[in-house]
Protein backbone atom coordinates (compact mmCIF):
# COMPACT_ATOMS: atom_id res chain seq x y z
CA UNK A 1 0.00 0.00 0.00
CA UNK A 2 1.64 3.24 -0.82
CA UNK A 3 2.36 5.76 1.98
CA UNK A 4 0.04 8.17 3.03
CA UNK A 5 1.32 11.62 4.92
CA UNK A 6 -0.97 11.55 7.28
CA UNK A 7 -1.10 8.13 8.32
CA UNK A 8 2.63 8.20 8.31
CA UNK A 9 2.62 11.34 10.16
CA UNK A 10 0.06 9.79 13.20
CA UNK A 11 2.39 6.75 13.19
CA UNK A 12 5.75 8.85 13.99
CA UNK A 13 3.55 11.09 16.39
CA UNK A 14 2.66 8.68 18.73
CA UNK A 15 6.12 7.10 18.97
CA UNK A 16 7.46 10.59 19.58
CA UNK A 17 5.29 11.42 22.43
CA UNK A 18 6.18 7.37 23.56
CA UNK A 19 9.85 8.32 23.66
CA UNK A 20 9.95 11.96 24.52
CA UNK A 21 12.04 12.34 21.59
CA UNK A 22 13.28 15.19 19.14
CA UNK A 23 10.28 15.47 16.35
CA UNK A 24 13.52 17.47 13.97
CA UNK A 25 15.64 14.27 14.60
CA UNK A 26 12.66 11.86 13.94
CA UNK A 27 11.23 13.72 11.10
CA UNK A 28 14.75 13.71 8.95
CA UNK A 29 15.63 10.13 9.59
CA UNK A 30 11.67 9.25 8.81
CA UNK A 31 12.11 11.24 5.41
CA UNK A 32 15.06 9.49 4.53
CA UNK A 33 13.39 6.42 4.15
CA UNK A 34 9.67 7.53 3.00
CA UNK A 35 8.51 7.06 -0.41
CA UNK A 36 6.04 9.79 0.01
CA UNK A 37 6.45 11.92 -3.54
CA UNK A 38 7.49 15.95 -2.47
CA UNK A 39 3.90 17.68 -1.78
CA UNK A 40 3.13 14.40 0.64
CA UNK A 41 6.33 14.76 2.31
CA UNK A 42 6.00 18.77 2.76
CA UNK A 43 2.46 17.48 4.47
CA UNK A 44 3.87 14.94 6.68
CA UNK A 45 6.14 17.84 7.82
CA UNK A 46 3.67 20.09 8.46
CA UNK A 47 1.45 18.23 10.66
CA UNK A 48 4.49 16.41 12.69
CA UNK A 49 6.06 19.76 13.19
CA UNK A 50 2.14 21.72 13.59
CA UNK A 51 1.02 19.23 15.72
CA UNK A 52 4.27 19.25 18.40
CA UNK A 53 3.93 23.14 17.92
CA UNK A 54 0.36 23.58 19.05
CA UNK A 55 -0.27 21.01 21.32
CA UNK A 56 -1.86 22.82 24.01
CA UNK A 57 -3.58 24.63 21.56
CA UNK A 58 -4.77 21.75 20.14
CA UNK A 59 -5.54 20.08 23.49
CA UNK A 60 -7.58 22.89 24.45
CA UNK A 61 -9.61 22.72 21.87
CA UNK A 62 -10.43 18.73 21.52
CA UNK A 63 -11.44 18.69 25.11
CA UNK A 64 -13.95 21.44 24.85
CA UNK A 65 -15.62 19.31 22.30
CA UNK A 66 -15.68 15.68 23.61
CA UNK A 67 -17.27 13.74 27.22
CA UNK A 68 -14.32 12.28 28.31
CA UNK A 69 -10.75 12.96 28.85
CA UNK A 70 -7.92 13.20 26.46
CA UNK A 71 -6.00 11.02 28.78
CA UNK A 72 -8.61 8.29 28.77
CA UNK A 73 -8.00 8.37 24.95
CA UNK A 74 -6.13 5.06 23.40
CA UNK A 75 -2.91 6.97 22.12
CA UNK A 76 -3.62 6.27 18.52
CA UNK A 77 -7.05 7.51 18.31
CA UNK A 78 -5.56 10.82 20.56
CA UNK A 79 -3.11 11.82 17.70
CA UNK A 80 -5.22 11.03 14.87
CA UNK A 81 -7.70 13.87 16.31
CA UNK A 82 -5.13 15.79 16.73
CA UNK A 83 -3.68 15.91 13.34
CA UNK A 84 -7.31 16.13 11.93
CA UNK A 85 -7.94 19.11 14.83
CA UNK A 86 -4.85 21.03 13.32
CA UNK A 87 -5.80 20.95 10.02
CA UNK A 88 -9.10 22.12 11.00
CA UNK A 89 -7.66 24.82 13.10
CA UNK A 90 -4.51 26.09 11.02
CA UNK A 91 -4.36 24.90 8.07
CA UNK A 92 -6.77 27.10 5.55
CA UNK A 93 -6.27 25.47 2.69
CA UNK A 94 -7.31 22.17 3.61
CA UNK A 95 -11.33 21.80 3.62
CA UNK A 96 -12.70 20.59 6.91
CA UNK A 97 -14.73 18.18 4.76
CA UNK A 98 -11.15 16.66 3.92
CA UNK A 99 -9.90 16.73 7.47
CA UNK A 100 -12.36 14.93 9.08
CA UNK A 101 -12.86 12.78 6.57
CA UNK A 102 -8.91 11.74 6.07
CA UNK A 103 -8.91 11.10 9.87
CA UNK A 104 -12.01 8.97 9.66
CA UNK A 105 -10.48 6.91 7.09
CA UNK A 106 -7.39 6.43 9.67
CA UNK A 107 -9.21 4.92 12.54
CA UNK A 108 -10.13 1.67 10.24
CA UNK A 109 -6.39 2.31 8.27
CA UNK A 110 -4.43 1.77 12.06
CA UNK A 111 -7.22 -0.85 13.21
CA UNK A 112 -9.13 1.99 15.55
CA UNK A 113 -12.26 1.72 13.44
CA UNK A 114 -14.48 1.21 17.06
CA UNK A 115 -13.90 5.01 17.33
CA UNK A 116 -14.68 6.16 13.58
CA UNK A 117 -17.76 7.69 14.59
CA UNK A 118 -16.43 9.34 17.83
CA UNK A 119 -13.30 10.95 15.55
CA UNK A 120 -16.18 11.67 13.33
CA UNK A 121 -18.67 13.30 16.05
CA UNK A 122 -15.58 15.32 17.59
CA UNK A 123 -14.20 16.62 14.53
CA UNK A 124 -17.00 18.17 13.54
CA UNK A 125 -17.97 19.83 16.83
CA UNK A 126 -14.40 21.41 16.88
CA UNK A 127 -15.12 22.96 13.19
CA UNK A 128 -18.42 24.21 14.35
CA UNK A 129 -17.48 25.38 17.92
CA UNK A 130 -13.72 26.96 16.71
CA UNK A 131 -14.40 30.62 16.50
CA UNK A 132 -16.04 30.59 19.63
CA UNK A 133 -13.49 29.16 21.80
CA UNK A 134 -11.20 31.19 20.00
CA UNK A 135 -12.90 34.23 21.17
CA UNK A 136 -13.18 32.94 24.73
CA UNK A 137 -9.46 32.75 25.21
CA UNK A 138 -8.63 35.61 27.56
CA UNK A 139 -5.66 37.84 27.91
CA UNK A 140 -4.25 36.00 31.12
CA UNK A 141 -1.41 33.85 31.43
CA UNK A 142 -3.81 30.45 30.91
CA UNK A 143 -5.44 32.72 27.75
CA UNK A 144 -2.07 32.65 26.27
CA UNK A 145 -0.80 29.72 27.07
CA UNK A 146 -3.01 28.07 24.92
CA UNK A 147 -3.34 30.70 22.23
CA UNK A 148 0.55 30.13 21.78
CA UNK A 149 0.75 26.35 22.99
CA UNK A 150 3.48 27.82 26.02
CA UNK A 151 3.52 26.32 29.48
CA UNK A 152 2.08 29.45 31.60
CA UNK A 153 5.39 28.74 34.00
CA UNK A 154 7.45 29.61 31.05
CA UNK A 155 5.47 32.49 30.08
CA UNK A 156 5.78 33.80 33.77
CA UNK A 157 9.87 33.08 33.34
CA UNK A 158 9.90 35.30 30.25
CA UNK A 159 7.34 38.16 31.31
CA UNK A 160 9.84 38.62 34.53
CA UNK A 161 12.99 38.30 33.13
CA UNK A 162 12.43 40.37 29.70
CA UNK A 163 8.98 42.03 30.02
CA UNK A 164 5.72 42.12 28.84
CA UNK A 165 6.32 44.06 25.72
CA UNK A 166 8.92 41.65 24.88
CA UNK A 167 7.02 38.54 26.13
CA UNK A 168 4.43 39.18 23.67
CA UNK A 169 7.33 39.03 20.84
CA UNK A 170 8.64 35.47 22.32
CA UNK A 171 5.53 33.97 21.99
CA UNK A 172 4.40 35.04 18.52
CA UNK A 173 8.30 33.87 17.25
CA UNK A 174 7.18 30.40 18.93
CA UNK A 175 5.79 29.07 15.98
CA UNK A 176 7.23 30.44 13.38
CA UNK A 177 9.61 28.76 10.89
CA UNK A 178 13.15 29.44 11.62
CA UNK A 179 14.67 31.23 9.24
CA UNK A 180 17.10 28.84 6.35
CA UNK A 181 20.58 30.02 6.98
CA UNK A 182 23.98 28.91 5.80
CA UNK A 183 27.37 30.07 6.21
CA UNK A 184 29.43 29.71 3.06
CA UNK A 185 32.80 27.99 3.68
CA UNK A 186 35.12 30.45 2.75
CA UNK A 187 37.83 28.29 2.48
CA UNK A 188 36.10 26.44 -0.73
CA UNK A 189 34.12 29.43 -2.00
CA UNK A 190 33.64 33.24 -2.02
CA UNK A 191 30.50 35.55 -1.32
CA UNK A 192 31.06 36.07 -5.12
CA UNK A 193 30.52 32.78 -6.42
CA UNK A 194 27.29 32.19 -4.11
CA UNK A 195 25.90 34.84 -5.47
CA UNK A 196 26.38 34.32 -9.14
CA UNK A 197 24.78 30.61 -8.41
CA UNK A 198 22.07 32.27 -6.62
CA UNK A 199 21.22 34.47 -9.17
CA UNK A 200 21.56 31.72 -11.80
CA UNK A 201 19.13 29.65 -9.68
CA UNK A 202 16.85 32.53 -9.02
CA UNK A 203 17.16 31.93 -5.28
CA UNK A 204 16.27 35.23 -3.06
CA UNK A 205 18.68 35.63 0.04
CA UNK A 206 20.15 38.39 1.84
CA UNK A 207 23.96 38.64 3.94
CA UNK A 208 23.14 39.92 7.86
CA UNK A 209 24.84 42.82 8.99
CA UNK A 210 28.33 42.45 9.89
CA UNK A 211 28.54 38.73 8.46
CA UNK A 212 30.08 38.68 4.68
CA UNK A 213 29.69 34.54 4.72
CA UNK A 214 26.29 34.50 5.84
CA UNK A 215 23.17 33.75 3.48
CA UNK A 216 19.86 33.89 4.67
CA UNK A 217 17.21 32.36 2.24
CA UNK A 218 14.74 34.49 1.53
CA UNK A 219 11.12 32.12 0.73
CA UNK A 220 11.17 28.15 0.59
CA UNK A 221 14.04 26.58 -1.09
CA UNK A 222 14.85 22.87 -1.19
CA UNK A 223 18.08 21.09 -0.12
CA UNK A 224 18.25 19.17 -3.58
CA UNK A 225 18.49 22.80 -5.17
CA UNK A 226 20.79 24.47 -2.78
CA UNK A 227 23.12 21.15 -3.28
CA UNK A 228 23.44 21.85 -6.58
CA UNK A 229 26.20 24.60 -5.29
CA UNK A 230 28.66 22.24 -3.91
CA UNK A 231 27.95 21.12 -0.79
CA UNK A 232 31.57 21.22 0.52
CA UNK A 233 31.27 25.20 -0.22
CA UNK A 234 28.30 25.53 2.58
CA UNK A 235 26.87 24.36 5.53
CA UNK A 236 23.76 25.00 7.77
CA UNK A 237 24.07 27.13 10.75
CA UNK A 238 22.11 29.85 12.48
CA UNK A 239 23.27 33.32 12.71
CA UNK A 240 23.31 33.63 16.53
CA UNK A 241 26.44 31.18 15.94
CA UNK A 242 27.77 32.86 13.71
CA UNK A 243 27.49 35.90 15.44
CA UNK A 244 29.08 34.11 18.33
CA UNK A 245 32.07 33.64 16.12
CA UNK A 246 32.19 37.08 15.09
CA UNK A 247 31.70 38.37 18.82
CA UNK A 248 34.80 35.33 19.81
CA UNK A 249 37.00 37.34 16.66
CA UNK A 250 39.39 34.33 16.33
CA UNK A 251 42.69 35.54 14.26
CA UNK A 252 44.84 33.74 11.63
CA UNK A 253 47.63 31.74 13.79
CA UNK A 254 46.05 31.17 17.66
CA UNK A 255 45.44 28.65 19.26
CA UNK A 256 41.59 28.29 19.72
CA UNK A 257 39.65 25.57 22.07
CA UNK A 258 36.33 24.87 21.84
CA UNK A 259 35.37 22.56 24.94
CA UNK A 260 31.22 21.60 23.96
CA UNK A 261 31.97 21.66 20.42
CA UNK A 262 29.93 19.27 18.99
CA UNK A 263 28.28 19.31 16.09
CA UNK A 264 31.18 21.88 15.26
CA UNK A 265 30.10 24.40 13.36
CA UNK A 266 31.58 27.28 15.42
CA UNK A 267 34.75 25.24 15.31
CA UNK A 268 34.65 25.43 11.67
CA UNK A 269 33.36 28.84 11.28
CA UNK A 270 36.74 29.73 13.95
CA UNK A 271 38.84 27.91 11.43
CA UNK A 272 37.59 30.22 8.44
CA UNK A 273 38.56 33.19 10.10
CA UNK A 274 41.40 31.87 11.08
CA UNK A 275 42.17 31.26 6.99
CA UNK A 276 42.98 27.52 8.14
CA UNK A 277 45.80 28.41 9.89
CA UNK A 278 46.81 28.15 14.03
CA UNK A 279 45.46 25.28 16.08
CA UNK A 280 41.70 24.67 17.10
CA UNK A 281 41.12 21.87 19.70
CA UNK A 282 37.54 20.92 19.42
CA UNK A 283 36.20 18.59 21.96
CA UNK A 284 32.85 16.43 23.32
CA UNK A 285 31.93 14.35 25.71
CA UNK A 286 30.97 11.61 23.30
CA UNK A 287 34.34 10.19 21.34
CA UNK A 288 31.22 9.34 18.71
CA UNK A 289 30.49 12.86 18.12
CA UNK A 290 34.05 13.84 17.88
CA UNK A 291 34.56 11.57 15.48
CA UNK A 292 32.00 12.95 13.44
CA UNK A 293 33.18 16.78 13.90
CA UNK A 294 36.35 15.29 12.73
CA UNK A 295 35.18 13.96 9.45
CA UNK A 296 32.96 17.54 9.06
CA UNK A 297 36.12 18.88 9.37
CA UNK A 298 38.04 17.28 7.15
CA UNK A 299 35.24 17.16 4.35
CA UNK A 300 34.96 20.92 4.15
CA UNK A 301 38.99 21.15 3.72
CA UNK A 302 39.69 22.85 7.57
CA UNK A 303 43.00 20.86 8.81
CA UNK A 304 43.71 23.08 11.71
CA UNK A 305 40.81 21.29 14.13
CA UNK A 306 41.72 18.49 16.29
CA UNK A 307 38.97 16.71 18.94
CA UNK A 308 39.14 15.11 21.72
CA UNK A 309 36.81 13.27 24.03
CA UNK A 310 36.52 14.11 27.12
CA UNK A 311 34.02 15.60 29.77
CA UNK A 312 34.95 19.49 30.37
CA UNK A 313 32.98 19.47 33.83
CA UNK A 314 35.93 17.70 34.99
CA UNK A 315 39.02 19.31 36.09
CA UNK A 316 41.11 20.68 33.24
CA UNK A 317 44.40 18.45 31.96
CA UNK A 318 47.62 20.37 33.32
CA UNK A 319 48.82 20.26 29.10
CA UNK A 320 45.77 22.24 28.15
CA UNK A 321 45.83 25.06 31.24
CA UNK A 322 46.83 28.34 29.90
CA UNK A 323 47.39 27.22 26.42
CA UNK A 324 44.73 28.80 24.69
CA UNK A 325 44.65 32.24 22.98
CA UNK A 326 40.94 31.83 22.95
CA UNK A 327 38.09 29.77 24.35
CA UNK A 328 34.56 29.12 23.55
CA UNK A 329 32.30 27.40 26.13
CA UNK A 330 29.06 26.94 24.64
CA UNK A 331 27.34 25.28 27.36
CA UNK A 332 24.78 22.52 27.16
CA UNK A 333 21.59 24.17 28.16
CA UNK A 334 17.80 23.81 28.24
CA UNK A 335 17.19 25.17 24.71
CA UNK A 336 14.15 27.46 25.06
CA UNK A 337 15.86 29.76 22.30
CA UNK A 338 15.59 27.04 19.67
CA UNK A 339 11.97 26.18 20.22
CA UNK A 340 11.34 26.86 16.42
CA UNK A 341 13.07 23.88 15.58
CA UNK A 342 12.82 21.96 18.47
CA UNK A 343 9.02 22.32 19.32
CA UNK A 344 8.57 19.68 22.05
CA UNK A 345 11.20 22.05 24.21
CA UNK A 346 9.00 24.18 25.69
CA UNK A 347 6.67 21.66 27.16
CA UNK A 348 9.46 20.38 29.28
CA UNK A 349 8.86 21.28 32.98
CA UNK A 350 11.51 23.93 34.24
CA UNK A 351 12.22 21.94 37.34
CA UNK A 352 13.93 19.30 35.16
CA UNK A 353 16.42 21.70 34.28
CA UNK A 354 16.79 23.20 37.51
CA UNK A 355 20.50 21.35 37.83
CA UNK A 356 22.06 23.23 34.48
CA UNK A 357 23.23 26.18 35.98
CA UNK A 358 25.48 24.55 38.49
CA UNK A 359 27.00 22.36 35.65
CA UNK A 360 26.97 24.52 33.18
CA UNK A 361 28.81 27.36 35.53
CA UNK A 362 31.85 23.51 36.25
CA UNK A 363 32.26 24.15 32.49
CA UNK A 364 32.86 27.71 32.21
CA UNK A 365 35.23 26.84 35.21
CA UNK A 366 37.27 24.47 33.73
CA UNK A 367 36.35 26.62 30.58
CA UNK A 368 38.63 29.35 32.03
CA UNK A 369 41.72 27.07 33.31
CA UNK A 370 43.13 26.82 29.29
CA UNK A 371 43.01 30.53 28.81
CA UNK A 372 46.39 32.54 28.86
CA UNK A 373 46.85 35.72 30.52
CA UNK A 374 45.53 38.26 27.71
CA UNK A 375 43.20 35.41 26.27
CA UNK A 376 39.34 35.59 25.55
CA UNK A 377 36.87 33.41 27.31
CA UNK A 378 33.32 33.44 26.32
CA UNK A 379 30.17 31.53 27.24
CA UNK A 380 27.16 30.79 25.37
CA UNK A 381 23.85 29.46 25.58
CA UNK A 382 21.01 28.80 23.49
CA UNK A 383 18.27 29.70 25.74
CA UNK A 384 16.47 32.15 27.16
CA UNK A 385 16.89 31.88 30.21
CA UNK A 386 18.30 34.70 32.97
CA UNK A 387 19.24 31.70 35.74
CA UNK A 388 21.29 29.79 32.83
CA UNK A 389 22.67 32.72 31.16
CA UNK A 390 23.40 36.02 32.62
CA UNK A 391 23.53 34.41 36.55
CA UNK A 392 26.45 32.28 35.59
CA UNK A 393 28.07 34.93 33.80
CA UNK A 394 28.06 37.42 36.61
CA UNK A 395 28.73 34.70 39.28
CA UNK A 396 31.67 33.81 37.27
CA UNK A 397 33.26 37.52 37.53
CA UNK A 398 32.11 37.70 41.28
CA UNK A 399 34.22 34.79 41.83
CA UNK A 400 37.23 34.80 39.92
CA UNK A 401 38.71 38.48 40.02
CA UNK A 402 41.13 37.41 37.64
CA UNK A 403 38.98 37.47 34.35
CA UNK A 404 37.51 41.14 33.70
CA UNK A 405 34.30 41.86 31.22
CA UNK A 406 35.38 42.26 27.11
CA UNK A 407 32.57 44.24 25.35
CA UNK A 408 31.29 42.52 22.34
CA UNK A 409 32.43 43.75 18.69
CA UNK A 410 28.74 43.04 17.74
CA UNK A 411 27.74 46.82 16.82
CA UNK A 412 25.04 45.52 14.85
CA UNK A 413 23.13 43.58 17.25
CA UNK A 414 23.76 45.73 20.43
CA UNK A 415 22.34 48.50 17.80
CA UNK A 416 19.32 46.64 17.38
CA UNK A 417 18.35 46.42 20.95
CA UNK A 418 19.03 50.10 20.95
CA UNK A 419 21.88 49.09 23.72
CA UNK A 420 25.21 50.73 23.95
CA UNK A 421 27.94 48.00 23.15
CA UNK A 422 28.24 45.62 26.11
CA UNK A 423 29.92 42.66 27.43
CA UNK A 424 26.96 39.97 27.24
CA UNK A 425 23.86 40.28 24.75
CA UNK A 426 20.73 38.35 24.42
CA UNK A 427 19.99 37.68 21.02
CA UNK A 428 15.91 37.35 20.64
CA UNK A 429 14.38 35.58 17.55
CA UNK A 430 11.60 38.44 16.93
CA UNK A 431 14.44 40.85 16.80
CA UNK A 432 17.60 39.69 15.14
CA UNK A 433 16.06 36.91 13.03
CA UNK A 434 18.13 34.56 14.78
CA UNK A 435 17.45 31.41 17.49
CA UNK A 436 17.44 32.83 21.13
CA UNK A 437 20.91 33.08 22.36
CA UNK A 438 23.17 34.07 24.82
CA UNK A 439 26.82 35.67 24.75
CA UNK A 440 28.91 36.62 27.44
CA UNK A 441 32.87 37.58 26.93
CA UNK A 442 35.96 37.97 29.59
CA UNK A 443 39.54 38.69 29.64
CA UNK A 444 41.77 36.94 31.35
CA UNK A 445 43.82 39.77 33.10
CA UNK A 446 46.16 37.56 35.55
CA UNK A 447 47.25 34.79 36.49
CA UNK A 448 45.07 33.00 39.47
CA UNK A 449 48.05 30.39 40.15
Amino acid sequence: MAENARIEAIKLLQKLHISRGFSNIALDNALRSSKLDDADRALFSRLVYGVEERMLTIDHMLSACMPRSLSRLHPCVLEILRVGAYQILFMDRVPVSAAVNESVKATRTLKQGQASGFVNGVLRGLSRQKEELWEALGEDDAGLSVRYSCPVELIALWREAYGADRLRSLLESLNESPPTSLRLNTQETTPEKWRDFAARESIAYTVYPELPASVVIEGGVTRKKLAKFTEKCYYYQDIASQLSVKALDPQPNERLADVCAAPGGKSMTAAQEMHNTGYILAGDIYAEKCDIIAKRAESYGLSIIETVARDASKPCPKPLRRAFDRVICDAPCSGLGVIRRKPEIRYKPLAETADLPMLQYRILEQAAEMVRVGGVLQYSTCTLRPAENEQVAERFLREHPEFSPRILPLTDAFDRLGQAPHWHITLFPSVHQTDGFFIAGFVRQEDSE
